[in-house]
């Protein structure tokens, strides 16, 4: 009788309470840049089996590498740090050169108004595209998303009992979507940076429905958070009060841009207080930065479209060392690489002085072993033995 599997995995916690990612603008933390993972990492893959954990399926690994070496019956003059380079340095040629290091994924984003860029969690290695919720320019979550074409074709063709639609209608329906998507903003262009997980939109979203003030004077009474931010608008503020949600946007000066709650109004609704969230670039913002920056009002924490991000992310390491496939390729390697280690440890050395002519060390075939194992192990990835998926056809 089989035993049901009773590993869990653990989802992230930093998500909000629609499990979108909290992905913020590049200018809205005390360096210009935040992040909220997308991918599990090692310590939100959890198992109930203590020997399916990260550690224990090292210390396997290295009992592998350890008596495959012969330790007991001979010294080998690996220390610690030896089998965790190895175990580390096979994990790392694995994720270079294995689509299995990698799997496909959807996740949540909300966009913020007015932001273009967002930086995505290290572990996303690849957007291949971005899925709306609507077709046209303006729908989105808190918009109509009522479509006549589509209502009227689920009706005639669906809810309605005993009548059958011809495919030529479905193609015409789809080709409409299409259609409408290209020439509303259905489709999002973007450009992805790899290295700097930095998610660029083309267009910025709307900041519609919220009224904006201008401001004569910006200025903080520390740069640290929690400091008091005195904001002075040219013209009476009629409608804010405290504890109101306000956000100040487009200012050039670091830490600045961020949602507030009010603290304190002047009796001529013109001086605000709020407390600082991020640590300040400077304590005061002048000249054409404070031209440019803008206070909005009857801001809140929700935003105004979520859109679906089809991405490639990195498997976590406890992932790899519980595949089937992967696992023993990991194994190997990181036995070669050491064998390589402890091949160029003994080479320093032909022999070791002794009686009747002492030891000679076996440093050079070591490595040379070593190397041949590590090239067949490369080529075991090029012929797919660790489960990833071969390559479609290539032109060119």
């Amino acid at each position: 009788m089989s035993t049901p599997f009773t590993g869990n995995v653990t989802l992230e916690s930093n998500l909000t309470t629609q499990l979108s990612l909290k992905t913020q603008s590049l200018f809205s933390g005390n360096t210009g840049a935040g992040a909220g993972p997308i991918a599990f990492s090692d310590d939100q893959v959890t198992f109930d089996d203590p020997d399916l954990t990260v550690n224990s399926k090292r210390k396997e690994i290295t009992d592998y590498i350890r008596l495959r070496l012969g330790d007991g019956m001979v010294d080998v003059e690996l220390d610690k740090e030896h089998y965790e380079l190895a175990i580390t340095q096979a994990l790392i040629k694995y994720r270079q050169r294995a689509q299995n290091a990698e799997e496909e994924s959807f996740a949540f984003l909300d966009l913020q108004p007015e932001v273009q860029e967002y930086i995505l969690p290290r572990e996303t290695m690849v957007v291949r595209a971005i899925y709306r919720r609507g077709i046209g320019s303006v729908t989105g979550t808190t918009a109509s998303q009522f479509e006549p074409f589509s209502s009227g074709y689920l009706n005639t063709y669906m809810l309605v009992a005993g009548r059958v639609g011809g495919l030529l209608s479905y193609e015409l329906f789809v080709d409409y979507q299409k259609l409408s998507m290209r020439m509303f903003g259905g489709y999002m262009n973007f450009t992805w940076n790899p290295t700097s997980k930095k998610l660029t939109l083309v267009r910025k979203m709307p900041e519609t429905g919220y009224t904006y003030h201008r401001m004569s004077s910006l200025s903080a009474s520390g740069t640290s958070v929690g400091s008091t931010i005195t904001i002075v608008v040219e013209d009476p503020w009629y409608d804010i009060a405290v504890g109101n949600k306000i956000a100040i946007r487009d200012c050039k000066i670091g830490g600045y841009d961020a949602n507030y709650t009010v603290l304190t109004v002047s009796n001529d609704l013109k001086t605000i207080t709020v407390a600082a969230v991020n640590v300040l670039a400077a304590t005061s913002v002048t000249g054409d930065d404070l031209r440019l920056t803008k206070v909005f009002g009857n801001v809140t924490d929700a935003v105004k479209e979520t859109v679906l991000l089809w991405v490639y992310n990195k498997k976590p390491d406890v992932m790899l060392f519980n595949d089937s496939h992967a696992y023993p390729w990991i194994q190997d390697y990181a036995y070669s690489f050491a064998k390589r280690i402890l091949g160029e440890a003994r080479e320093k050395f032909a022999s070791i002085a002794g009686p009747q002519g002492g030891t000679q060390l076996n440093g050079a075939s070591l490595k040379a072993e070593a190397q041949a194992e590590m090239a067949e192990l490369e080529q075991q990835l090029k012929d797919y033995v660790d489960g990833s998926q071969p390559l479609t056809w290539v032109i060119g």
